[in-house]
This record gives C-alpha cells, structure tokens and sequence, in this order.
C-alpha cells in the first residue's frame, strides 16, 4: 500500500501543535535509537522523518560541531518547530528539508540513518532506496517506533492501530515494521523491550 501524503501532512498540521507531548511516552525507545547510532564527533547523521526535531539534542551532543546533521519533513508544520528548536540552540551544522522520503537528497553522505516513528517510510522501497543510498558503505542504521503483540494480544492491537491512524497511513506490516529494511543491512538485529511490549529498536549495517 502507499502513503498518503497529502492526508498525513493533513493529519499532522492538526497534531503539530501539540507532537511533543502527546509522544511524550516514547521519549525513552527514541533516545535509545540515537545512543544505538554509536556517534562520534565530526559524523555525519541524517534523520529521517525528523518531526519537530525530539532527537537534535542527543545527536549534536554526541557528533559536536565538527558534525553534521542532515533532517527533513513532509510536514511543514512539524519542520517549522524543528526549525525553531535549531535557532534556539545556535546549532550552525543543521541543514532541514521540507520534503518526502522517496525524493530527499543531500550532498552529503552520511555516517549513520535514523528512522524514528516513520512507519510510512519503512513500508516504501522507493524511501528506503533513497535513503540508504545516501548513506555511506557500513553505515550505521537504526528504526524504532511500535510494533504490534502477538495474536494474544488483540485488544492492544486493535488500541494501537486507533491510536496510531493519525500518524501513519500506511497500516500494514505493524506485527513487523522492519520487514523491508531487514533484507538491505547486515548484522541485523530487533529489540523489543519489555514492558510496554509494543515498541521496538531495530538495528544494522550497510554492507561495507
């Protein structure tokens, strides 16, 4: 199935406003994906599908300002308070993109590829080539987001999928997110912390 780009910038103009709080009980897996990412000073990251810009923080402290960090958004609205969180900050390597996964491109090749609660983007061939292609021969790549329980969880599952129509509109392969990203790294790995049980960190390599 494809995205719906235009009913999830919609969807998110509604929600931007308020994104950092209501996502707030993540805050945990997605801190663990940016330490998962192994940065060091001077890296280039990008992070996909940045948002509001949650994750800047953790990335900038870690690659300094001899890094670089490359973000985009399809939303406008989100990449906006991302833009307002990197002037408060003074941070001067940051270069942000309105724009979509499938056709983001920068000229630069990063070091690592973070993939935070963009559900979307995993379940498009298209995005993922064109991010990983960007990314350099054994380039770190981390994901996260909300995976579904297993069939004995059915009354979560069925409060995840409501919980979650406005975040992404691409409702497939919840049970496994990681599925198209899995066959394209090497040293491959998911974690399902416990509890809650429903989020995951994925992790991987380019083939060097």
């Amino acid at each position: 199935m494809q995205a719906d780009r235009a009913r999830s910038v919609h969807d998110y103009r509604g929600l931007a406003a308020d994104y950092d709080r209501r996502t707030r009980l993540v805050d945990r897996v997605r801190l663990r994906a940016v330490a998962a990412l192994g940065l060091r000073p001077g890296e280039t990251v990008l992070d996909a599908g940045c948002g509001t810009g949650f994750a800047f923080a953790p990335i900038e402290a870690a690659i300094g300002a001899s890094g670089r960090l490359l973000a985009f958004d399809h939303s406008p609205e989100l990449l906006a308070l991302a833009r307002a969180r990197v002037a408060r900050a003074g941070w001067h390597n940051v270069e942000l993109k309105e724009d979509a996964a499938e056709s983001a491109r920068f000229d630069a090749r990063a070091d690592a590829l973070l993939l935070s609660y963009v559900h979307d983007v995993l379940q498009s061939e298209a995005a993922l080539d064109n991010l990983l292609s960007q990314a350099k021969p054994g380039g770190r790549v981390v994901a996260c987001g909300t995976v579904l329980w297993p069939w004995w969880g059915r009354p979560v599952n069925a409060w995840l999928r409501l919980r979650h129509r406005r975040y992404v509109t691409v409702m497939e392969n919840l049970e496994r997110p990681w599925v198209k990203l899995e066959p394209r790294l090497a040293d491959f790995r998911v974690e399902i912390p416990w509890p809650p049980g429903w989020r995951y960190l994925a992790s991987g390599r380019l083939p060097a």
